[in-house]
């Protein structure tokens, strides 16, 4: 009787112990590139959670009460900064310092570029925040992308010593598939390096320069505002003069805009997303989403007059 009594009790201690999954530390993610780099290194340990898993912009986005409480439970929170996460500026100043923020446009080592400023880009607004003279698309850089895994490992196994083993390991095993995957697309970006086009918003420098390919402007500043018409006629003088080839739209907005500019011409349109709009979240969106741009840019590019 006694022997099944403990028996029992020992069943029940198993039952009500908590689990590893319990003990996961709660990771938010605010983008969904950002969110496949944690996802990788956190491969075997948890899954974080995914502030924007759709189509919305970051510039705009408003927070949910559960997604303002899932902030305040996190372990870490990972964003870019401000300038890119402009909904989340003020929620983050009222979270407790127990928990730990990592602002990735401030990670050591970044290969950092300035926001372009011409009439072919439009004058960027000024701000009191030096921050918001870089441009802050960090992640479209592969180079970038490096760096970052190695800061978010170097950061969750400080807050969970029991995995840093295997944060370390799947750090090492991203970064090398980066590197892969980067001189696949160096290939594949070669034969269309000289080609002009133009973009519906400044946000793929970092990809251009990595690359060496040549955007020549964009339509508009922010994506949420609609170009001026005098912007419009500026621009398709552009087009002839600087024979464009292509123009890109975002899923995220309206590609009319890109239609109206077009009208009348042999210029071709395609879309590119740096956010990743229509992925699936998960690893593998981060590679996913830098090879449709490198697809959609060749597949337009490339396409005769």
């Amino acid at each position: 009787m006694f022997k099944h009594f403990v028996l029992w009790i020992g069943t029940l201690l198993i039952l009500i112990a908590p689990t590893n999954h319990a003990s996961e530390p709660q990771i938010v993610v605010t983008i969904k590139p950002i969110h496949a780099l944690v996802s990788g290194i956190m491969d075997g340990v948890g899954t974080p959670y995914l502030l924007l898993p759709g189509g919305e912009s970051p510039h705009s986005y408003s927070l949910h009460p559960s997604q303002v409480r899932r902030l305040h439970r996190a372990t870490v929170v990972v964003w870019v900064g401000p300038s890119v996460e402009t909904f989340l500026e003020k929620t983050m100043t009222t979270l407790s310092d127990k928990i730990q923020i990592l602002r990735l446009i401030e990670v050591p080592g970044l290969s950092l570029l300035k926001v372009r400023e011409s009439k072919a880009w439009e004058t960027h607004h000024l701000h009191p925040d030096n921050e918001f003279e870089i441009d802050p698309h960090i992640w479209l850089s592969p180079d970038n992308a490096k760096i970052i895994v190695q800061a978010i490992a170097q950061t969750l196994s400080q807050i969970d010593a029991n995995n840093a083993a295997r944060y370390t390991a799947n750090a090492t095993r991203l970064v090398e598939q980066l590197e892969q995957f980067d001189q696949t697309l160096k290939q594949q970006l070669a034969p269309i390096k000289e080609l002009p086009y133009l973009v519906f918003h400044d946000a793929y420098q970092y990809f251009e320069h990595h690359y060496g390919l040549t955007a020549v402007g964009a339509i508009t500043l922010s994506p949420e505002s609609r170009p001026s018409v005098r912007r419009l006629y500026q621009l398709r003088a552009r087009l002839k003069k600087q024979q464009i080839r292509c123009v890109f739209s975002e899923p995220q907005f309206e590609s009319a805009l890109v239609a109206t500019l077009i009208e009348g011409s042999l210029v071709r349109r395609g879309i590119l997303d740096p956010l990743g709009a229509d992925l699936v979240a998960g690893t593998e969106s981060y590679f996913t989403l830098l090879s449709n741009m490198a697809d959609s840019l060749k597949q337009c590019l490339q396409t005769d007059f």
